[in-house]
This record gives structure tokens, sequence and C-alpha cells, in this order.
């Protein structure tokens, strides 16, 4: 299970880094980023995702609970960000967000249905949701078999 958490692990941190830093358009559409959006979103995922490689790396139990943490934390900000606003619309609270989608992900592969004017998922954020979703679910697997080993 240690392993499969890991090789899932690196291809998650391995997809963010690539789908953010390689222009694929239509698959996604970095060359619309400004570059400060792009610097701050490669650092922070680099850390948040890099972390729970680590932390299989050290194969101690409570950095791994760490990364069980993390990963889930970052899984509940991704799901947010995209389905209230895909399923309800845009809060005017939201405006900005909605600025940047338009600019960054409006032109790229969708595969969901419209829903009015929603915002949809585009396929490199669903592929990335599910990903992450994966990698949430084998780590925290990973972590209750060395729960139960210890």
């Amino acid at each position: 299970m240690w392993t499969i958490a890991l090789i899932f692990n690196i291809l998650h941190l391995a997809y963010h880094q690539v789908t953010t830093n390689f222009d694929l358009f239509p698959f996604n559409n970095i060359r619309h980023y400004k570059k400060s959006e792009r610097i701050a979103e490669v650092a922070v995922n680099a850390v948040t995702m890099g972390f729970p490689v680590l932390a299989l790396l050290t194969h101690r139990h409570g950095c791994i609970g760490a990364a069980c943490f993390v990963l889930g934390f970052l899984l509940a900000g991704e799901f947010l960000t995209w389905w209230p606003c895909y399923f309800f619309g845009v809060p005017k609270a939201l405006k900005r967000w909605r600025e940047v989608y338009d600019r960054t992900h409006r032109h790229t592969v969708m595969i969901l249905p419209p829903i009015k004017d929603h915002p949809a998922p585009n396929l490199e954020h669903c592929m990335l949701q599910a990903l992450s979703l994966a990698t949430f679910v084998v780590t925290v697997g990973c972590y209750v078999r060395l729960e139960t080993a210890v």
C-alpha cells in the first residue's frame, strides 16, 4: 500500500506542476495566467503536494497522518473552489474568481454540461480532482495500514 500511495502522490504533484508550467491549450490555458498567479500556484502546490511525498518517504506514522490532513484540506479546497459555483453560480462576493475563470478556463476543454451561465470545471481540473481524491484515499489507506501494523 505504501508504494501505491507514493506513486499516486508523485503523480499528483507531477500532474499539477506540468499543467501549471506547460501550455497544453486547449487542455489548459496558462498563457492567460498572470506571471504572479502562476508562480504562486506552482510554489504553494509544490509545498502542499510535495509534503505528502516526503512524509511517505520518512515512513513515519505521524508524518503520514499529517500528509493525510494536508491532502484532505487540499481536496476540500479543490471541491469548494469549483463545485458550488458550477451548481449554484458564482456569488457576488467571488466576482474576482469569475473574472479569473473567464480569462483562464472558459475556452478550455469542457466535459460537463452547462448549467445556465455557471462556470464549469474544465477537463484539466476534473482530472486533477479525481487524482486528488484517489491520492487522498490511498494515502489514508497507507496510514491506516501503518496504524494497524504498529
